[in-house]
């Protein structure tokens, strides 16, 4: 089935369940009677959703020498959004948008991270553009702890011109510099309609995108490394929106 994919960890794959249940197609499971299992079993069951019994070898043959944790799920090809639907979708709530641009990120790890970042600090979605990006891997979605079910996630075909669009909508641009220059994310309006951009791993942000920006911000740092990672940096910059929004996810509160 082109259209299927794995993904493995008990974290992903219940949040897929409790998400998405619609694009799990079975579950491939070593150990039904695990207390940490009984829940994704239920929610399976009452979806009617196959359930497999198979031996840590099987789930291997799926999805290699990775911690999957007992757990495996075949589940529909991931499903990106339109980045033009986002925004609409944002106001129709009564929420402040928050974006994240992601400048050619493609380590899976970072990805994830960062996914699982804006998932928790409030950010209303994700967008990369297509190419020289990482896809939503089973690493990614393992990394995001399963926040990939949950936050959109939009592909685009020129970075610069999405920027200029959702300026054009009202967003205010702030790129993470990569060097000193700039002001600090603590002395920056983040309360505003923003987008957060961060740049690839190594290279930072690409000059056209860094143009299109409507501000550099840099990280202040104690130590002497001239940038942190790229993921780190994503964090930092996230939390900074939230803390200033006020909007209780600084503060612990759900969503």
């Amino acid at each position: 089935m082109s259209d299927m994919r794995y993904i493995y960890g008990r974290h992903p794959v219940g949040e897929v369940l409790r998400a998405r249940p619609r694009e799990v197609y079975k579950l491939y499971v070593t150990d039904a009677r695990s207390q940490n299992l009984e829940p994704m079993l239920r929610t399976a069951a009452h979806q009617g959703i196959q359930v497999v019994h198979v031996q840590r070898r099987a789930l291997e043959e799926l999805v290699g020498d990775v911690p999957h944790q007992g757990v495996v799920a075949a589940v529909a090809a991931f499903a990106f959004v339109d980045l033009d639907d986002v925004l609409p979708d944002v106001h129709a709530a009564g929420r402040v948008p928050l974006l994240l641009g992601l400048d050619q990120i493609q380590d899976p790890h970072n990805l994830g991270s960062l996914v699982r970042s804006a998932y928790a600090l409030g950010a209303d979605a994700v967008f990369m553009p297509k190419d020289h990006s990482c896809d939503v891997t089973p690493t990614v979605v393992k990394t995001s702890a399963g926040a990939t079910a949950h936050l959109p996630i939009a592909r685009v075909t020129n970075m610069r011109r999405a920027l200029e669009e959702l300026k054009a909508a009202g967003l205010w641009v702030f790129g993470a510099a990569a060097s000193d220059d700039g002001p600090s994310i603590c002395e920056v309006d983040l309360t505003q309609p923003a987008v957060i951009v961060i740049g690839s791993e190594g290279a930072g942000l690409r000059r056209l995108v860094s143009e299109s920006c409507d501000t550099l911000v840099r990280i202040p740092m104690a130590g002497t490394l001239d940038s942190l990672n790229a993921s780190v940096a994503g964090a930092i910059l996230l939390y900074e929106a939230a803390r200033q929004r006020g909007t209780g996810v600084a503060a612990g509160k759900k969503r």
